[in-house]
């Protein structure tokens, strides 16, 4: 009996080293993918901000643009 649970004892420990070593891996690939997420949201939100500031420029403002205005001739 005291072999039996020696043996299954031994298996468990190496089964939780097993567990315990993907868990590390997995937090290192979660908080790598966090990392990418976020760099990516900020690209994509520059981006978007850039894109508006260009069609907030090339849309007309109301405003009229004055010509060069001719000076009155000077009378005689």
């Amino acid at each position: 009996m005291k072999t039996i649970i020696e043996k299954q004892l031994i298996e468990w420990r190496e089964e939780l080293a097993k567990q315990k070593q993907k868990q590390a891996q997995a937090k290192r690939v979660l908080e790598e993918a966090s990392q990418a997420i976020l760099m990516l949201e900020g690209g994509v939100q520059a981006k978007e901000l850039l894109l508006r500031k260009i069609e907030q420029e090339s849309q007309p403002t109301g405003t009229v643009e004055l010509g060069q205005q001719s000076k009155p001739k000077p009378s005689k």
